[in-house]
């Protein structure tokens, strides 16, 4: 019957993925027969699971999918909540990608601007893996507040190895490099120490220029200026 097939897709909640393609992939799954003669746009067989699960796997910006079968008016509404790009994730050949700031990559980016970049850890294809635990993106961010509220902008964060991370800031209109345990369990405490020591250093000699702040060991820290 005529009034029993879906005759459209109602896209809510989009912002950066083209409502086009969703529905495009959606509108796929009604074609043809179920069983050589019902038809798979039949808008009470339709399975709203199934349809949630495929527009999940095929686009990894989608955190969550709603599926709303509006009888009535024989449309399919999809309301839809995308994923945040808080961060970037960039591997040694440069591809980067966005990630959330619960430690999820996610998708391709060529846009790096004004975000905060993470790499290392990942390895093989990283789409929708984590770079990290949400307790340990917390605690990076932790390190990072401490930097920018003190003045400070934390430009990059690369987790060499278990015990070694390089994060890069600028100091003085010149990059530095802040080393640090990334496994330490409270990592503004550590951030506290470097802007004590940056402070220390520049109000003896405002023009000091720092090459790095190892601050892996403890209360003992070590620098090195230009």
């Amino acid at each position: 019957a005529d009034f029993l097939q879906v005759k459209n897709f109602e896209v809510v909640g989009t912002e950066t993925i083209s409502a086009e393609s969703l529905k495009h992939t959606a509108q796929s799954l009604t074609l043809g027969n179920r069983l050589l003669f019902v038809p798979k746009s039949n808008i009470i067989l339709l399975n709203k699971n199934n349809l949630a699960n495929i527009l999940l796997s095929n686009f990894g910006r989608l955190e969550k999918v709603e599926v709303d079968k509006k009888f009535l008016s024989q449309k399919v509404e999809l309301k839809l909540t995308e994923r945040k790009a808080e961060f970037l994730w960039c591997s040694t050949t440069n591809e980067c990608f966005d990630m959330t700031k619960d430690g999820l990559v996610f998708e391709r980016t060529g846009n790096i601007e004004n975000k905060l970049i993470f790499t290392g850890i990942v390895a093989g294809n990283p789409i929708m893996k984590n770079f990290a635990t949400l307790a340990e993106m917390q605690n990076y961010e932790k390190f990072i507040s401490v930097f920018k509220n003190s003045g400070f902008e934390i430009i990059s964060i690369n987790i060499e190895s278990s015990d070694k991370a390089v994060a890069k800031t600028n100091i003085n209109s010149f990059i530095s490099d802040i080393i640090f345990n990334p496994e330490e369990k409270d990592l503004s405490l550590v951030a506290q120490n470097n802007i004590l020591l940056i402070n220390q250093v520049l109000s003896k000699t405002p023009s000091s220029h720092f090459q790095y702040i190892d601050s892996r060991f403890g209360n003992k820290m070590f620098y090195k200026l230009y």
